[in-house]
């Protein structure tokens, strides 16, 4: 009854809260609210609208968009675009015209663009504009029309080029006469301007004739007043001036028009330069080519030119008053001779080949002589170096290692040959030769010398280093361990001397009361420790170490002495005293709760046989019993529609220290319990109300299942076994190949995963044969590779 009442007040509760939820929505909270602009127009929505109902608002004239609203629990909810302003898109290109935009930001409602036609052409639309309606732009598109010059006339003797009737703004008219006996009298062309006029006046055609030129500086000598067609003008020029040209003036039609040609001139008498000058040449000053007689000028030459003679690369000109230059202002090139010197053998000139400054050539010389240099260049002075081959001689070496002992002078020649022997200290002999380039030959001495050698059991106490020369001496004293000293000396074949050291052992030691813990052995090297322990109703440790005068420490065992033993809830039935002794025993009995009696013993390592006596309070189970205890021990399992959290059916638990240990709950039976082991994987338990458990697998293995589910009180694994849940990324391998005397450095498995690595050790005084100390275990195969361990060779 208490559940059906409850029940009912939940019914009213949620009717009410729905009742409270289902709230209409106005138009004016749409107005007053943060959704509405002015863009929209309300004038078709409803003063309100119920719960879940949709309404579209429109957009006012010349704006556009797709907006919807949701009345949901009173309040608006909104989707969709907002309205904008509607595009007219581009407003079209006029030809012959520009237009730009009067109002407004865009090709938008509302917007005007104005157009304005280019230079030379006039608007013939009745309106300049474009306006952005809301059924798009109004109007057309204006139009420009190009402004025409009128009509030309012209005479029938001239020959016009170009359009004479419908010109406009930017066209041109040429004009020639048809006969070629005949030339303009007037502008050769005219143009049509942005106003539609012609700029220029049409001209005639008429007899070719110059007119009497006026010259500077000179006269005409005849009295002609118009000259004909190829008619000679002849005239003269006053004192220190001279014609510009030596051909004479002849009246020649140029173009459409007649001149004289060339141009009847008279120039001052001056020195001329050519601009701009040759290759190789600069002038100063550089950009004046008219020199008045008495000017100077500076040649200044390039570097493979001279002036006057090879060596000056510059030179001080002067003007003289027949208009010709004191020095001629031309730079010339260096050029060297191509004849071959008699000593030279070969080289890469031909002949008539022109060398110029700095170019080179290889050359060879004629036996007995020598290059002097590896290529010859041609200088301001001739060929370079000077001679180009020297006779070869070779000055007598001498060396600190070596005597001559045959040949001995103090020049050679070409081909001599000298023989040296090794002084005492080095080895060897050899011959030098007197060549093209000197000495040639082997002129090495060995000097003997002996690499440090170094012992496992001695170090140098006198004259360390790398090397050592002839007859250096080295004194050894024996390292730590060792006894004795020795002397090395350093000789023709390498080191004499006796290297031995002898090694400091020591014999095992026997005690009665104690033994040794590890490591038997009879004879025992150097520092070697060996630990005893005591036994024998003995306690305590030593150990001693192996020293230069014999074993070093102090073998003290002390006797056994255990003290009274105080257990909480229980005393002592029996020999009861302060101290006991190795293999004493003491019976103790509980004082309360129990009535249980046990015997401790007094052993090497303390008391043993210690047992509790404190009493547990009787063990709970919820949703299930226990019956017991029996000797500190209860058993228990689980009610009905219930089982044990772990594997079986019923469990125990033991008191220890008042506690009992080992207490398993009792769960649901549709409920499931602990997962199972997943090799190579574990399992993180669920949390709270959830019915999976996530698997995770080691590196180097695939989880196949990554999760476990629980489904009637048994976890499930999608049908895949648990030793099939984690497997490895490749096939693994068995442990690696053994190799005679080497380990693995790593813990022994049964398998590898793929792309591990093991690296062998050679046990000492052994070593790698080849180097190779690794192998990598490659899809269930070790990489094949030959690992040895090879034993040192012994010390002399």
């Amino acid at each position: 009854m208490h559940v059906l009442t409850q029940s009912c007040v939940l019914f009213v509760w949620m009717h009410t809260l729905t009742f409270v939820k289902s709230q209409d929505c106005t138009r004016k909270q749409f107005v007053d609210g943060p959704l509405f602009d002015d863009s929209f127009d309300t004038s078709d929505l409803e003063a309100s609208y119920s719960a879940g109902k949709q309404v579209r608002v429109s957009c006012r004239v010349g704006f556009s968009g797709f907006f919807k609203l949701t009345c949901t629990e009173g309040q608006w909810l909104s989707r969709g675009t907002k309205c904008q302003l509607r595009s007219c898109g581009h407003p079209g290109e006029a030809q012959s015209a520009d237009f730009r935009l009067e109002k407004g930001e865009d090709f938008v409602f509302g917007s005007q663009v104005v157009y304005t036609c280019h230079k030379g052409y006039q608007m013939v639309s009745r309106t300049n504009f474009r306006r952005c309606m809301t059924e798009g732009w109004d109007g057309t598109v204006p139009v420009c029309e190009a402004k025409q010059c009128p009509v030309i006339h012209f005479d029938s003797k001239v020959l016009v080029n170009g359009d004479t009737d419908e010109a406009t703004y930017g066209n041109v008219v040429r004009f020639s006469c048809k006969s070629n006996s005949e030339m303009l009298d007037g502008s050769a062309e005219i143009y049509c301007d942005e106003n539609g006029e012609w700029i220029g006046k049409v001209p005639t055609c008429k007899a070719i004739t110059c007119a009497v030129p006026a010259i500077e500086n000179g006269y005409v000598t005849e009295d002609i007043q118009e000259y004909k067609e190829r008619e000679v003008l002849h005239f003269e020029c006053d004192p220190k001036y001279r014609r510009g040209e030596d051909r004479p003036s002849q009246c020649t039609k140029l173009g459409v028009q007649a001149e004289w040609s060339p141009t009847p001139v008279c120039e001052p008498i001056t020195c001329k330069l050519q601009l701009p000058p040759l290759e190789g040449t600069r002038y100063e000053p550089a950009f004046r080519n008219v020199f008045l007689p008495g000017d100077l000028l500076t040649v200044n030459c390039g570097e493979k030119y001279w002036i006057s003679n090879p060596q000056n690369i510059s030179a001080v000109t002067t003007c003289k008053d027949n208009g010709e230059w004191t020095i001629r202002p031309i730079c010339k090139e260096v050029i060297c001779s191509n004849q071959r010197d008699r000593h030279v053998y070969s080289w890469n000139v031909y002949w008539r080949q022109i060398i110029t400054l700095g170019e080179t050539t290889p050359y060879r010389c004629t036996t007995g002589y020598m290059e002097s240099a590896t290529e010859a260049t041609c200088t301001r002075d001739g060929w370079k170096p000077n001679p180009l081959c020297q006779e070869i001689k070779c000055d007598r070496r001498d060396f600190e290692t070596a005597d001559v002992v045959r040949n001995n002078k103090q020049k050679y020649r070409y081909n001599d040959q000298v023989d040296y022997v090794c002084k005492e200290g080095y080895r060897g002999r050899f011959t030098l030769t007197c060549k093209d380039r000197g000495w040639t030959g082997n002129s090495q001495c060995s000097e003997i010398t002996c690499d440090r050698r170094d012992f496992e059991t001695a170090d140098v106490v006198r004259n360390n280093k790398q090397k050592y020369r002839y007859n250096d001496q080295v004194d050894y004293v024996c390292k730590e361990g060792y006894r004795g000293r020795f002397t090395l000396n350093c000789k023709d074949r390498g080191w004499t001397g006796n290297s031995q050291c002898s090694e400091i052992k020591c014999i095992r030691q026997v005690y009665q009361n104690a033994d040794i813990d590890e490591n038997v052995r009879n004879e025992y090297r150097y520092n070697d420790q060996v630990k005893y322990t005591c036994n024998n109703g003995h306690e305590g440790h030593f150990t001693l170490t192996c020293g230069e005068t014999g074993w070093n420490g102090s073998p003290q065992c002390k006797l056994i002495q255990c003290k009274t033993l105080q257990i909480d809830n229980a005393y002592i039935t029996h020999n009861e005293k302060e101290s006991y002794g190795h293999n004493d025993r003491v019976q103790y009995a509980c004082r309360k709760g129990s009535d249980r009696r046990f015997t401790v013993t007094c052993e090497q390592s303390g008391w043993t046989g210690i047992e509790s006596c404190s009493a547990c309070q009787n063990a709970a189970v919820p949703h299930g019993f226990v019956v017991g205890p029996y000797n500190d021990t209860v058993y228990y399992t689980c009610k009905h529609g219930y089982k044990l959290f772990t594997k079986g059916w019923w469990s125990e638990a033991k008191c220890i220290d008042g506690e009992w240990s080992g207490v398993q709950i009792c769960i649901e039976n549709e409920k499931c319990g602990e997962t199972p082991v997943i090799p190579n994987g574990e399992v993180t338990p669920p949390r709270g109300q959830i019915k999976t458990a996530r698997i995770t697998c080691r590196e180097g293995y695939n989880v196949n299942v990554n999760r476990l589910t629980c489904s009637n009180g048994t976890w499930h694994s999608q049908g895949v076994p648990t030793k099939e849940i984690c497997t490895p990324f490749a096939v693994p391998c068995k442990a690696p190949p053994q190799v005679q005397n080497a380990v693995v450095l790593t813990s022994y498995q049964k398998k590898y995963l793929s792309d591990t690595e093991v690296t062998y050790k050679c046990r000492d005084k052994y070593t790698l044969l080849l180097g190779e100390n690794t192998i990598r275990c490659k899809d269930g195969k070790w990489e094949a590779k030959n690992i040895e361990c090879t034993q040192l060779p012994q010390e002399q």
